[in-house]
């Protein structure tokens, strides 16, 4: 934070994988957004696109039918496997999951919402405590009261607390912000089974995990679950236009057309929004950009395995798989193994715990910078080691 607070720009120019700051030093940045540059900065196409976009029409009145809108939701929804087949738009990830809950509630007649330790799903969801009841805010009571969490990984707890008044259980894949962390084999399809037995829904936030991130197109996938609402957002963005979704089986629609309106958000399904998703989700689509993970994420593992098992007194332990990873450090210095990450022209961030540093590359990344970025974290992790006392490992090559 001390270098960030420095009077210089550090996002002077942006291209790739790469930040420029207004004296020419150049970062590899491995610290996206949780996703919002999948594809890279200044991405030249999706530019274009989205400026031909916005030069065609506005965003639109959300409460009217749209032709342009139905096209973005639908050329979206293929991304996903069948039954869900339908998207709703947002102008955030955390709107779209507080949509989502709604949508829950609303469809199943229930108000209890369960979740799990160490989830983010974003900032938002007590304004609605606050509305005039000329809104009726309390057709989503309780509002803003306390959700159960059981903790991540057990069965036992969710066993416990989805009981008949849950509306939905809601949960993420891979939890990314809090350390990379991946519940057991066998867990989510346990909680897909009671959610099932009891009639709660599924909801599983991909805001981070999905598109490509792990290696699969969606995280959940490698669980062998469908959920039965997905939340995503960030990536669909393509670093241009702010924008969420949730999609469900096409038989949930009839909740938005329901009154009163499940949902009020002036940009809610916003036509620009629609039509960037729609182009987003056909590179997404290009099989060359699921090939890229799939070739870069064998050396990026392998290379910060090499850097873990180099440095055992420093490194502890490694999550995570494709282009996602969690490296922990034996002592909370994640933040001092970012500034000197910084130093070296590498560009990531901790997590939410002080132990842990997130390695998240862009989709986009090449072979050398993949390299170039484990060069990079092999030798501040090396001054970081040294900065602690004696060395047991050797460099990263050698």
């Amino acid at each position: 934070m001390s270098t960030l607070s420095r009077p210089a720009w550090p996002q002077h120019e942006r291209s790739g994988s790469w930040l420029t700051d207004d004296s020419g030093n150049r970062l590899l940045a491995w610290h996206i957004s949780g996703g919002v540059f999948n594809l890279g900065f200044a991405h030249r196409q999706m530019a274009e696109a989205v400026a031909d976009v916005i030069t065609g029409h506005d965003a639109g009145l959300w409460s009217m039918r749209s032709q342009r809108r139905t096209d973005g939701e639908q050329r979206f929804s293929r991304l996903f496997p069948p039954p869900l087949d339908d998207s709703v738009f947002t102008p955030s990830a955390s709107e779209a999951f507080e949509v989502a809950c709604k949508l829950a509630k609303r469809h199943t007649g229930r108000h209890g919402l369960v979740s799990v330790t160490g989830g983010y799903y974003g900032a938002v969801g007590f304004a609605l405590a606050m509305d005039d009841p000329a809104l009726h805010p309390e057709i989503y009571g309780p509002l803003a009261g306390p959700v159960p969490k059981a903790r991540y990984g057990s069965v036992e707890d969710i066993d416990a607390l989805v009981d008949g008044s849950t509306a939905a259980v809601c949960l993420e894949a891979i939890q990314i912000p809090t350390g990379v962390r991946e519940p057991p084999p066998g867990y989510l399809r346990e909680v897909r089974r009671i959610c099932d037995e009891r009639g709660a829904l599924l909801i599983c936030d991909e805001v981070q995990a999905g598109l490509y991130r792990s290696g699969d197109r969606w995280a959940f996938e490698r669980h062998r679950i469908l959920p039965d609402v997905v939340v995503t957002g960030k990536g669909l963005s393509a670093g241009y236009y702010p924008i969420g979704a949730l999609t469900f089986p096409n038989d949930l629609r009839r909740h938005f057309l329901e009154r009163p309106p499940l949902h009020r958000s002036s940009f809610m399904g916003g036509e620009i929004a629609a039509q960037i998703a729609g182009l987003v989700a056909d590179r997404y689509q290009d099989p060359a950009l699921g090939a890229n993970v799939l070739a870069q994420a064998d050396p990026l593992g392998s290379g910060l395995e090499t850097i873990r098992r180099d440095h055992p007194d420093t490194v502890v332990d490694l999550r995570g798989r494709g282009l996602i990873y969690g490296l922990q450090l034996c002592r909370p210095v994640a933040s001092e193994l970012v500034s000197r990450c910084w130093e070296r022209g590498l560009f990531l961030h901790a997590s939410i715990d002080p132990t842990t540093v997130i390695v998240m590359p862009p989709l986009v990344s090449t072979a050398e910078e993949i390299e170039t970025g484990l060069d990079r974290l092999a030798d501040a992790v090396s001054e970081l080691s040294r900065a602690a006392g004696p060395d047991t490992g050797g460099s990263r090559n050698g």
